[in-house]
């Protein structure tokens, strides 16, 4: 038997921990002496002790580990536990990563503005195309990243790669919304393909005919998928520069996709543009 001091130094935890989760009924005493009121623990309290170290750093409640103490969880299930926390963290950390790397552009942005050189914007008269796609409103960049993935992966194994084009993105969104990308996704055709194609049980791409647009205003970015928003201002910058409106539902013909891993890409992207004195002045 051990008092709480030498306990505590046997576990590595604090006397003030141990108090604490005698108070609340974590982890009694082995034995209280009734005429000193010292506490007493064994050794045979450290699994119980490193269960209720373990579910904290989890991020469980202590109401949540009371009840889990009570099911007596398993080693197995505990890891199982760990292999989920830990996803959850690598998953923020990308997200922190995102965010910061996002801040950077935007700061080299706010630090070249005025001294780049004029993008290589090109126009272009774009014809009527066939296009096998489907349109979803998603919730957030990486549910993009994992549609076009997943078109990107099944689509060419379905229909004749003879009869693929370019994997295109058109978005419909009248702003940009990072919480509701309204997009839709999938091949433009050159040969015959099925009027449907089914992706998922849920998600089905229709055959259907891409409209032409008399004037795209094109620019070619290769680099970060996260940075496409400096391509974008590129095009906004020589837009206004040049006299001309943009409007209309923008694309993304994806020329490269990233690697494995990667987030670098070849992303052509277009933009709907017409004289600033057209369509009544606007």
């Amino acid at each position: 038997m051990f008092r709480i001091g030498e306990f505590s130094i046997i576990a590595q935890v604090s006397g003030r921990l141990l108090r604490y989760y005698d108070e609340i009924g974590l982890l009694s005493p082995d034995h209280t002496d009734p005429q000193t009121g010292y506490r007493f623990y064994s050794a045979g309290q450290l699994p119980r002790l490193n269960r209720i170290l373990v579910l904290k750093e989890l991020g469980l409640s202590l109401d949540q580990i009371a009840r889990l103490l009570d099911y007596d969880t398993s080693v197995e299930e505990l890891r199982g536990m760990l292999a989920l926390r830990k996803a959850q963290i690598a998953q923020s950390m990308q997200e922190d990563l995102t965010r910061l790397q996002m801040v950077e552009a935007r700061l080299d942005q706010i630090a070249t503005h005025g001294q780049m050189q004029e993008p290589d914007v090109i126009l272009k008269a774009i014809t009527a195309q066939r296009y096998l796609a489907l349109r979803e409103v998603l919730p957030d960049i990486d549910a993009v990243r994992r549609l076009v993935s997943r078109v990107a992966s099944v689509l060419p194994t379905m229909v004749s790669a003879g009869s693929l084009g370019q994997l295109a993105i058109v978005i419909h969104s009248p702003m940009f919304d990072p919480e509701a990308f309204d997009l839709e996704v999938g091949y433009l055709l050159t040969g015959k393909a099925p009027a449907t194609v089914r992706l998922s049980e849920e998600r089905v791409l229709t055959q259907q005919a891409l409209p032409a647009v008399a004037t795209m205003a094109t620019v070619v970015h290769a680099g970060r998928v996260n940075d496409t928003h400096q391509s974008y201002s590129l095009l906004g910058i020589w837009a206004e520069q040049h006299q001309w409106q943009i409007g209309g539902a923008g694309r993304q013909m994806l020329m490269q996709l990233p690697q494995p891993g990667q987030d670098d890409a070849v992303i052509e992207v277009q933009l709907p543009v017409h004289r600033a004195d057209e369509n009544g002045g606007s």
